[in-house]
């Protein structure tokens, strides 16, 4: 029985909640406090699922109710509901919320919302998983800059130039922003210096997976010489997604897909970057196993966490709300293979690009790049004769970035 509880002053909302619910979620075990008092008690007696609270309420608001819970009970998944008006220094105090939601929020939504995350609850299942994301902060919530992009998407009403004023507050996503731009996916002559321009090209869905990926390496404040390695992961990842994307775009997924893949490679490493910040010795320790054992990255983490950086990035990108395709290519960019789908996607465009963009920037391989790619997926899709083309747009990007990251 999934356990799940709803917080908001007004018992006429959480009447109706009630009565809904019963009928469509019989599976959920619900709960109902009108107060922040009245949640934390329900907490202590029931250890809660999903929390899902409003964000103005008298005495205890939201967002301290749910720093609270995420104190006591980080097991939750803590959702928030905010109304459009409210002020923007509100948002800042969101913290503790894994998801935001609009009030006033179409009944869909807020059960999509509460059902993927139970879903992704079940991911959970290993110990050894589950006890490493729970002593994870960067679960807690997402860096503000991305909250802000979210509230303001959220809002129909949003223009350009809101969106735009957010991206220039942040020095550091402003500079990604017009780096990517003047990247080789968008094969423009002329050099974009524009912020308003940059992200009308970008796209939405880029340009919040961008926000996510610097502002977690903003936090970091551990020794520059793994600050240099977040950097480079950074630089790294981006360049993956520009590969994918490229791919995906020759193999003629379509521009609405090949749009989405940027975003896919630069979240492909969220979980390797959440683990350099937050378990950096231990990731010391993960780059020595590679290199002394010679083994992959994904059997260090394994043997080191018990869990890779593929299911923790998935994990966490569905906890924030991330479209299930790109939570899917993440959690599979190194297997791809153990998806059934056998044809091109956004999946497959990324560990093609990964791959390629790998051997490329590999000084000491000591076999073939093909010799290293999973071939027998690659016959599975019909696609043995399109490797080298795939390669040249790898070496086209990686020299691109050379350029870029001087």
């Amino acid at each position: 029985m999934n356990e799940v509880l709803f917080v908001d002053d007004d018992e006429n909302i959480l009447n109706g909640l009630r009565r809904r619910l019963h009928a469509k979620r019989p599976k959920w075990h619900t709960h109902f406090a009108t107060s922040g008092k009245m949640a934390l008690e329900l907490c202590e007696a029931t250890s809660m699922d999903v929390v899902v609270s409003d964000m103005r309420m008298p005495g205890m608001d939201g967002s301290s109710l749910l720093e609270k819970i995420r104190l006591a009970h980080p097991e939750s998944t803590r959702i928030i509901l905010s109304g459009f008006a409210e002020d923007e220094a509100i948002l800042r105090t969101v913290g503790p919320a894994h998801q935001y939601l609009a009030k006033p929020c179409e009944e869909s939504l807020l059960i999509d919302t509460i059902e993927n995350a139970l879903e992704l609850k079940d991911t959970l299942q290993r110990p050894a998983l589950r006890a490493l994301m729970s002593g994870i902060d960067a679960i807690a919530s997402p860096p503000d800059t991305y909250m802000r992009l979210v509230k303001a998407l959220e809002d129909p009403l949003t223009g350009n130039d809101r969106i735009v004023a957010i991206v220039s507050a942040d020095i550091a996503l402003t500079a990604e922003v017009l780096k990517l731009t003047n990247s080789a996916y968008f094969a423009i002559t002329q050099k974009i210096s524009s912020v308003s321009h940059a992200v009308r090209m970008i796209g939405m869905d880029t340009l919040k997976s961008l926000a996510l990926f610097v502002g977690l390496f903003q936090g970091f404040k551990g020794p520059s010489h793994v600050t240099r390695r977040l950097y480079l992961l950074c630089h790294r990842s981006q360049q993956i997604g520009i590969t994918a994307a490229l791919i995906a775009e020759a193999e003629n997924l379509g521009k609405q897909i090949s749009m989405m893949v940027p975003s896919a490679g630069m979240l492909s490493h969220i979980g390797s970057l959440v683990l350099l910040m937050n378990r950096t010795e231990e990731m010391e320790d993960v780059m020595a196993r590679v290199d002394t054992k010679n083994i992959s990255i994904i059997a260090a983490e394994e043997e080191v966490f018990g869990a890779a950086h593929p299911e923790i990035g998935a994990y966490l990108l569905g906890l924030w709300g991330f479209p299930g395709p790109l939570v899917q290519a993440v959690a599979f960019h190194h297997r791809p293979a153990d998806v059934p789908e056998r044809a091109m996607t956004p999946l497959s465009a990324l560990y093609f690009a990964q791959m390629l963009c790998r051997d490329i920037n590999n000084d000491k391989r000591t076999k073939p790049y093909a010799d290293q790619i999973d071939m027998t997926y690659l016959e599975e899709l019909g696609k043995t004769d399109r490797l080298e083309t795939w390669r040249q747009i790898a070496i086209k990007v990686n020299d691109q970035y050379k350029t870029l990251t001087r």
